[in-house]
């Protein structure tokens, strides 16, 4: 499964020795340029190496298989010869079987974008897991419900407090949700060039959560191409994040 497929993700897959033509469902949050643009090529290669394939799934909001047709005639119609399923679900947080796969996907209302999405995965094997992921998104109530108790909150933290973007979260957010949500590991991505390094932004989110909540502080990382998170939280089992 993946969960988005902007600019480089291609490559990542490569790095990490996984097989786009393997791929089960890709999940998008949202369809700006830097959260899609890499599921052509991801279709393209289908096309080209694939053989026998299974069917690919792609899952949206409302509309998404028009607007994914639409493109792929205009850039290379054959790209629809790949064996392709399309997924849509309404942002309304019930849980709905995600095609080609054994899990549960669940849509909450963003506050960026028409039709922006934050996502809980849940799965029961080997182990009960889940997963929140914000895409991008402002404050709003969607992120605790989609993050309430999930082994890993996946959120961005786009830039430092002091240079806030309207639609995105900074770590002062990030941590508001953590703190409502009870998450039990926190990885922070989507983080602009503002930050050197991805720990920055994880420590400052440390900070705020330690004024917010009185002794132990919650798990969070900076992501980071290539990162490992256990699931479930604390166990052998894991997801690799292209950040």
């Amino acid at each position: 499964m993946l969960f988005d497929s902007g600019p480089g993700c291609v490559d990542r897959l490569a790095r990490l020795a996984q097989d786009p033509r393997e791929l089960a469902a890709v999940v998008h949050s949202h369809l700006h340029l830097d959260h899609l643009s890499d599921l052509f090529p991801i279709l393209f290669h289908r096309c080209v190496y694939g053989g026998r394939l299974p069917e690919l799934v792609l899952s949206g909001a409302p509309g998404h298989e028009q607007r994914m047709i639409k493109v792929a005639k205009l850039l290379y119609p054959r790209l629809l010869q790949t064996g392709l399923g399309f997924h849509e679900i309404l942002p309304n947080g019930r849980p709905h079987p995600l095609p080609g796969t054994s899990h549960r996907i669940r849509a909450f209302p963003a506050s960026h974008s028409e039709a922006a999405r934050i996502l809980r995965i849940e799965g029961d094997l080997p182990v009960p897991w889940s997963i929140a992921y914000s895409g991008d998104s402002g404050l709003c109530p969607g992120l605790a419900e989609a993050a309430e108790g999930v082994d890993w909150l996946v959120i961005e933290c786009t830039t430092p407090d002091d240079s806030r973007q309207e639609g995105h979260l900074s770590p002062e957010d990030v941590a508001a949700v953590v703190n409502e949500a009870r998450p039990r590991g926190t990885a922070l991505v989507h983080l602009s060039p503002s930050w050197t390094r991805p720990g920055d932004a994880a420590a400052v989110v440390r900070a705020h959560l330690g004024t917010l909540r009185p002794g132990q502080v919650p798990y969070v990382v900076g992501g980071h191409d290539g990162l490992v998170l256990p699931l479930p939280f604390g166990q052998p089992y894991s997801v690799a994040l292209g950040a």
